[in-house]
C-alpha cells in the first residue's frame, strides 16, 4: 500500500485536526481560538502556515514569519512552530515540513531561517542538529498582559 504525503496550505477547516498537535507540543487551546488564528495567518503578507497530510489525515504543521532585520541585508524567517503527530515521528515528515518552509523563504528573498524551541524538547534539539540548523543562543519571552 503507497503512503502518501501532501504538504498543503492549512484553511480553518483544518482546526480540528490542528487543536491535537497544538496540545502536544504544551499548548491548550480550541478549535475556535484555532479557527481564528488560521484565518488571521491565512491573510497575512508575512506568515505561511502548512499542514502535512498523509493520506488525508492531518500529521504536522509548520509556521513561517517573515521579518526585516537589522542585522542581516535579507529578511530572515522564524520557522515559529513545527509539530508532527508523536505517532508519525521519525518517518521524515518533519524533514519534509521544514524543507518546504526553507523553500518559502528562499522565494521571499530570506538570508536565514531560525527557530526557538523549549529547553526541554531534547528530541527536537537532535532533530534540528540533524537537518543543518545549530544552536546559536538561547531565547527570553515576557507574557504581556
Amino acid at each position: 500500500m503507497l503512503v502518501e504525503l501532501t504538504i498543503r496550505d492549512a484553511c480553518p477547516g483544518d482546526s480540528e485536526a490542528l487543536v491535537a498537535l497544538i496540545r502536544q507540543l504544551g499548548y491548550p487551546t480550541s478549535a475556535d481560538a484555532v479557527r481564528e488564528r488560521v484565518e488571521r495567518l491565512s491573510s497575512s503578507d508575512t506568515d505561511r502556515l502548512v499542514v502535512a497530510e498523509l493520506d488525508g489525515e492531518i500529521v504536522g504543521l509548520a509556521s513561517l514569519h517573515i521579518s526585516l532585520s537589522i542585522a542581516y541585508d535579507g529578511p530572515a524567517a522564524k520557522l515559529s512552530a513545527i509539530v508532527v503527530d508523536e505517532r508519525h515521528r521519525r518517518g521524515g515528515i518533519g524533514r519534509a515540513l521544514v524543507e518546504e518552509m526553507e523553500k518559502e523563504a528562499g522565494r521571499r528573498g530570506c538570508c536565514l531561517v531560525f527557530l526557538t524551541t523549549a529547553v526541554r524538547r531534547e528530541g527536537a534539539h537532535a532533530f534540528y542538529e540533524r537537518i543543518g540548523f545549530e544552536e546559536t543562543g538561547r531565547r527570553f519571552s515576557k507574557r504581556l498582559g
